[in-house]
Parts: structure tokens; sequence; C-alpha cells
């Protein structure tokens, strides 16, 4: 949905701003390129930033503070876990349909 029509700037505009570090309805405003216009998207901005900033604060006193982003390992393939092709495919091994509905 919109939030700013004189400037075309979604809701997902905005979140993605918020999500990369703009923590005020100001730098928000500035990072989507925002010109003067009527002025009504900046109350729902700011309540945007406002709910933003109080769900980063809930989940950091949840979860200890902020966690440092670290990369995940990957684990090691096993292919004894992995489906046959017959059963990927939906199909039992004696060749007919895995389908459930009787006739």
């Amino acid at each position: 949905m919109y939030v700013c029509i004189c400037n075309a700037v979604t809701e997902d505009d905005v979140h993605g701003c918020m999500a990369s570090g703009c923590t005020t309805a100001k730098a928000v405003k500035a990072a989507c390129g925002f010109k003067p216009g009527c002025g009504l998207c900046t109350k729902r901005i700011h309540t945007m930033v406002s709910e933003y900033r109080a769900s980063a604060a809930l989940a950091d006193a949840l979860n200890g503070g902020p966690h440092p982003l670290a990369a995940v390992p990957e684990a090691p393939l096993d292919a004894s876990r992995l489906p046959e092709p017959a059963q990927a495919m939906g199909q039992r091994a004696d060749g007919g349909s895995a389908s459930s509905t009787a006739a």
C-alpha cells in the first residue's frame, strides 16, 4: 500500500529503509528521496518508525540484546535422507500413482 502518493513511496519502501538503518522519519524521507508534497504521509511514517523501533527493542529485550550476524555453516549432504526419485515425483515404486483417492 502507498504511504506517500505524492512521491509514490510504498510501505515496502519504508520498511526497506528502516531495515537498512533509518531510525527516524526524517532519515526515511531522505533515504526514499522525498520531495515536498502535501505532507499527509508524515504522520504515517512517524507511526511506522515508532512501531519498528518498539518491535526491535522488544526483540532485543527478549533475546538478550542484538546478536551479531554470522554465516550459517553448510551441513554435509546426507544422500540417505533424500527421497527416491519415484517418491519425489509422486509415483509408487510399482509405477502406480501415489494418490490416496479410491474409485
